[in-house]
This record gives structure tokens, C-alpha cells and sequence, in this order.
């Protein structure tokens, strides 16, 4: 509903302009959500953003080999890194296994077609992830309001949507 604040944002980080621009919203646009922490999911073999965060500054991958081919990014941008120290961000990877199991969840409950890089977004409420969050007090216990960006699926096809079914849940 207008004017709820929500418990926790998410969103899938590639290069890191999708998160730049939440968090820039969410810092300059008056809604409120200043606090408001955010969970930046990546899939494991697209996770530039996950390393850098580790690894306390920029970092190149090798190659990309995850199915999230959007996600492609070998190195996230200097802005969206410097956003860690400026607000609240968790960094959570998944394997391809569960981005792709949440994008087929959302095409049967919503009949949405999505790419595996939104998949992983969705992961963070279609499977546990972001359990080791809550156990660790980093997020709530109870998350009531959760926004998730949901993009990319302009080139996602049905078939392509049971090639991945077939390919990582079978």
C-alpha cells in the first residue's frame, strides 16, 4: 500500500547499475527508505559484486559461467561498491540451480517470464537464502514487506523457460 515502508529491498546486481539506481530512489526521492536495508543477489560464477564486497575493494572475475548470462559482469562499477559504505547492503549468492527453480515458481504464480538473473533475485523469497541473514541478526526474523525488482524478460521465451527447467531441475 502507498506509504508502507518495506522490511528489506532486493535486487539483482550484474554490473551494478540496477542497484545504484534503487539506492539512489531510495536516498533522494523523499519515500523514506534511507534505512531501509537492501539485499544485492547474485548467482555464483556472475558474482563480481559478492567478491569485491569479500574482498574490501574491486574485483575482476576471470570469466563468467553462470546461466545468468545478464548478470555478466566480470567487474561491478566503483559506484555502486562505494554504496557498502554508505548504506545497509547485504550480498547473497545462490547457485543457478535455485535462480532458476524461483523464475519458474514466478512463471507458474504469475505467468511472468523472467531471466535467470532475476531469478536470483526472486530466490529471496521463493527458497531460504536469506535464512543466514536472519540467524545471524543481520536481517529481521520476521520480514512482512519485501520489494523485489523484477526485470529482464523482454528475450525470455517459454521454451527457454523449460530448456532451464530441464537443464538444472530434472
Amino acid at each position: 500500500p502507498a506509504g508502507t515502508t518495506p522490511d528489506l529491498v532486493v535486487a539483482a546486481v550484474g554490473g551494478g547499475g540496477l542497484l545504484c539506481g534503487v539506492l539512489e530512489g531510495m536516498h533522494h526521492s523523499h519515500v523514506g527508505w534511507e534505512d531501509v536495508p537492501v539485499v544485492a543477489m547474485e548467482t555464483r560464477g556472475a558474482h563480481s559484486f559478492s567478491a569485491a564486497v569479500e574482498k574490501g575493494e574491486l574485483v575482476t572475475l576471470d570469466s563468467i559461467t553462470s546461466v545468468a548470462k545478464c548478470l555478466g559482469a566480470k567487474r561491478v562499477c566503483e559506484r555502486s561498491f562505494q554504496w557498502t559504505r554508505e548504506h545497509r547492503i547485504h550480498s547473497v549468492v545462490v547457485e543457478d540451480k535455485l535462480a532458476i527453480e524461483s523464475l519458474a515458481k514466478f512463471a507458474d504464480e504469475h505467468r511472468i517470464l523472467v531471466e535467470p538473473a532475476c531469478g536470483a533475485a526472486l530466490a529471496a523469497v521463493y527458497t531460504k537464502c536469506l535464512q543466514p541473514l536472519q540467524d545471524s541478526g543481520k536481517l529481521p526474523k520476521s520480514l512482512g514487506c519485501i520489494v523485489v525488482i523484477v526485470c529482464g524478460g523482454n528475450a525470455v521465451t517459454t521454451g527457454m523457460v523449460e530448456s532451464w527447467r530441464k537443464e538444472f531441475l530434472e
